[in-house]
């Protein structure tokens, strides 16, 4: 049973990209992830910007529609396997072959709702679900064997905040968050750089405690 739950806009590929890099802090050797949602929500994309991260070929990464089951080797790690479940039932799942599958990869599975005898219970669950055009929602799910994981806490939305430069809304998934933008990242530095910022009192042995 989940314990807890996360829920992420993504309204860039910068956002779906960061999602993944969180995700990829979590996972372990041997899970299972189920992803649902409806066509074109975002499942293959979020899967290839995954695979990216735990240092498969990216380009290797489509709907395994057809060939229900794609395996991705990982440099020096077990591999990656993405199912595509959309055209399976559970009388096929033994005819996969996922016993002869290395015990420690990565299972991401598509239309994970049509098999969950192949899920099992303990498998982290993603929903995506259409916004508008260009965004999707990402709701998480985290099953309760794996509350005590570090890097939890990162699957958490960045929250929208204003640009301490632009005075702009920055939403959560902008890859210059807390800026506006670029432009405004690399002013915030200038002011760094020319000094121009002040610091209210001497720094004293605590602040630096409290950095490391």
């Amino acid at each position: 049973m989940s314990t807890m739950q996360y829920t992420r806009v993504l309204n860039s590929p910068a956002g779906v990209d960061r999602l993944a890099r969180d995700l990829a802090g979590v996972l372990r050797p041997g899970d299972r992830v189920a992803l649902v949602g409806p066509l074109g929500a975002g499942k293959t994309t979020l899967v290839r910007h995954l695979a990216s991260v735990l240092r498969c070929d990216m380009r290797q990464v489509a709907s395994p529609t057809f060939v229900l089951v794609h395996q991705y080797e990982r440099p020096d790690a077990p591999p990656l396997v993405h199912i595509d479940a959309c055209r399976m039932d559970e009388s096929e799942i033994d005819t996969l072959g996922l016993d002869a599958l290395d015990e420690g990869a990565i299972v991401l599975i598509e239309w994970a709702d049509r098999v969950p005898e192949l899920v099992g219970e303990d498998a982290l669950r993603i929903e995506l679900e259409h916004v508008d055009e260009g965004s999707r929602r990402a709701h998480i799910r985290v099953p309760a064997s794996w509350e005590a994981r570090q890097g939890l806490p990162a699957l958490e939305a960045p929250p929208a905040t204003i640009c301490p430069i632009t005075g702009k809304r920055v939403e959560g998934d902008s890859p210059t968050w807390p800026f506006f933008d670029e432009r405004a990242r690399l002013a915030d530095l200038g002011r760094w750089l020319s000094e121009s910022y002040q610091i209210s009192r001497p720094i004293d042995q605590q602040d630096i405690e409290q950095s490391d």
